[in-house]
């Protein structure tokens, strides 16, 4: 049985240094992608008041009020918006989606090759990497049971792509905590251990450089 096809997007601010490392790691272990670029907003008055109102902003009353984070969380919500738009019209089986900031594991296309070829039919998404213990072994899988969060890295297939859009239509809160809300309205969402991506968030395009959120950065 051949192996799934799949097509790599990469979501990345153009003009980041961080793009230049990425293309480099990709390059290295001969895999090719497209970028998806990110979306930068300068100011608070770009942002409709329904777009800001629903952010958790990790719990800090601070942050749900300033520039400093919304607008680069409502950035990130709009850029991985676009790149999963892109993936409900891709041909192959699989897209995986990363930010600028994964770091893949070594061998990564025959780990990704191999695990994707034994993924049941009736699941849409595999999160390569995730922030959370919500999970459970169900049928030799490990398998998403409630919130967890991260949008690092995670391969969907099309059609999922379309479920994941218009459950995001409405969503007000960060994309990232999107995945909980998902299996809850019945989605089979897989995360495998290990998991074959890792990242540093010091220099995150959402966290990074804001003080009372250190202790994530890693």
């Amino acid at each position: 049985m051949p192996a799934p096809s799949f097509k790599i997007l990469v979501v990345s601010l153009p003009g980041s240094p961080k793009r230049d490392v990425m293309r480099q790691r990709l390059s290295a272990q001969h895999l090719t992608w497209e970028w998806v670029d990110g979306v930068r907003i300068a100011t608070m008055e770009e942002i409709p008041w329904w777009e800001q109102e629903g952010l958790e902003a990790y719990c800090i009353a601070r942050l749900k009020t300033t520039p400093e984070y919304v607008c680069r969380a409502v950035g990130c919500k709009r850029a991985m918006r676009k790149a999963i738009a892109l993936a409900e019209t891709c041909s192959e089986d699989w897209v995986l989606i990363l930010q600028d900031d994964a770091v893949l594991a070594p061998a990564f296309r025959d780990r990704l090759e191999g695990l994707l070829s034994l993924v049941p039919y009736e699941a849409g998404c595999v999160m390569l990497h995730r922030g959370g213990s919500r999970v459970a072994e169900i049928d030799g899988w490990q398998r998403v049971t409630g919130d967890v969060r991260s949008m690092t890295a995670f391969a969907i297939r099309p059609s999922f792509a379309l479920i994941m859009s218009r459950a995001l239509e409405n969503w007000n809160s960060e994309t990232d905590r999107i995945w909980g809300h998902l299996v809850r309205q019945g989605e089979i969402i897989l995360s495998p251990i290990p998991m074959l991506v890792t990242c540093s968030q010091k220099q995150s395009d959402i966290i990074g450089g804001i003080p009372e959120l250190r202790w994530l950065w890693k």
